[in-house]
């Protein structure tokens, strides 16, 4: 399992192996609806762009890119990915394989 440190920065990205896949992750923050989007580029080709960043829920799971799960998930209860809550860490934002879920 891997935990992404979001910082304050409205826009960051992040590259990293996931699955033997090279994976790159840019985050966005948007004013207006006050949530986060992820672009995501595996081996450098973009195959995603805009996906709003919600919890509960695996964010790639439609899109069977084969290199495991991406989850929101909120540590203090009842928060949201917000401007402050996904960068001080009430929401964390975790890679996973299905392996790791079921363990």
């Amino acid at each position: 399992m891997i935990t992404f440190k979001i910082s304050t920065e409205p826009v960051q990205q992040f590259a990293t192996i996931l699955n033997d896949r090279r994976v790159t992750l840019l985050l966005r923050y948007s004013v207006t609806t006050d949530r986060w989007s992820l672009d995501l580029s595996i081996d450098d080709l973009p195959v995603l762009v805009g996906r709003r960043i919600v919890t509960g829920i695996d964010l790639l799971e439609p899109f069977d890119f084969g290199i495991g799960m991406l989850v929101a998930a909120p540590i203090k209860a009842g928060a949201k990915p917000t401007r402050e809550d996904l960068p001080n860490g009430n929401v964390k934002l975790f890679h996973l394989l299905p392996e790791e879920l079921s363990a």
